[in-house]
């Protein structure tokens, strides 16, 4: 069985381009974490909605690659795979491990989170056109803010130092989010942003079909 997983607030909508019909799969859905819930925790109540008598794959885009991540260490999985995303903090851009390192995320009310989104997210995620930035869009509105807050802490504080053996790891050179220079390791899909989920499914969708 593969287990697909979707971005930070985002749902099985990223995957809706992909033809899944040769596979048999499931997308995880997000629970409401507790308050003050720890990544690890969360990550075993998602561990619910799979079924450990099947072999596993897990396949988590952007956040959903550190939960792919996070759950392999509580169950066994024949291969973890992720896409438009990091191994460890290791694979941070300068940026994002100063913000980690100084909490910023702290200081920011929910509407200035959500807000930066709606202005910035076509240049980072790498929109090419309406129909995409609408669904982008339409997907942030509909993340629910607590769910955001808590999400952006828990990759802020990310603690992960090293990944097993049979992650596979896919990344766009034209990721802004996750910028190439930082990642080890990876299947390059040049000229690729870190919507390429959506607007590069034809390959991912290849190399998936390859790698299982």
């Amino acid at each position: 069985m593969v287990y697909f997983i979707s971005g930070l607030g985002a749902d099985e909508r990223v995957f809706q381009f992909l033809d899944l019909t040769k596979v048999e799969h499931r997308f995880i859905k997000w629970n409401e974490p507790q308050k003050n819930e720890d990544l690890s925790s969360y990550c075993r109540k998602l561990t619910e909605q799979i079924d450990l008598k099947q072999e596993i794959i897990l396949i988590g885009v952007s956040f959903g690659g550190i939960i792919a991540q996070e759950i392999s260490k509580l169950i066994t999985c024949k291969k973890v795979i992720i896409i438009s995303s990091v191994k460890s903090i290791a694979e941070f851009s300068w940026q994002l491990k100063l913000a980690s390192k100084l909490q910023l995320h702290k200081i920011a009310p929910v509407w200035f989170l959500r807000l930066s989104n709606k202005l910035t997210a076509d240049y980072y995620f790498g929109t090419e056109s309406k129909a995409e930035s609408k669904l982008l869009h339409q997907i942030i509105k509909d993340t629910d803010p607590k769910f955001l807050v808590w999400a952006i802490h828990q990759i802020m504080n990310w603690k992960n130092q090293d990944y097993p053996e049979n992650l596979i790891h896919i990344h766009g050179s034209s990721d802004k989010i996750f910028p190439i220079k930082f990642i080890k390791d990876a299947i390059v899909l040049p000229k690729s942003g870190h919507f390429m989920i959506v607007n590069r499914f034809k390959e991912i969708e290849q190399l998936i079909f390859e790698l299982l």
